[in-house]
Formats: C-alpha cells, structure tokens, sequence
C-alpha cells in the first residue's frame, strides 16, 4: 500500500482530514508496529498532535493499526502485486 493510499483510507474510515492523517501516518511510522508500549505511546502523541482525547486517538490508532494489518493480509493472499480481495 502506497503512504497516500493510506491517509486518505485513514481520513475516510476516521473523519479526520488529509493533514491531520498524514500527522497519523508520521506519528505511526515513528513507532515500532509491535508492543503495547509503542501503540499507547503513538496514541498518546495522536491526542496531543490531533488535540483530541485519549479515547478519540486510541480510536484512530486502531484503525490505523488495522488498515496496516489489512494491507499486509493482502500483500501475504497476493504476493506478485494483485490488490483484488
């Protein structure tokens, strides 16, 4: 999945604007996709950057987490490059 792909995935599931999800996909790509301690400190900096309760992010860092998981469920189904399913 392409970096844009996803923001405007992320904007549209979430109702955050472009800016505000390319903010996400910076924040996620700073923290490791593994460990509770890295999600809850990418949720916390979402509700600081976004100015959004901790629920609200945590809510956004979910989906997030799942677009990637999504994303890499299909890149294993389709390896030689088929977006289909």
């Amino acid at each position: 999945m392409r970096k844009h792909d996803f923001i405007n995935i992320l904007s549209e599931r979430t109702g955050i604007t472009i800016d505000e999800a390319t903010s996400v996909n910076d924040i996620i790509e700073a923290h490791s996709l593994i460990g509770k301690n890295s999600k809850e400190a990418a949720t916390f900096e979402i509700a600081e950057v976004l100015g959004v309760d901790y629920n609200r992010a945590d809510e956004i860092s979910n989906t997030s987490y799942s677009i990637i998981g999504e994303a890499m469920l299909n890149k294993i189904k389709h390896p030689f490059g088929s977006d289909e399913d």
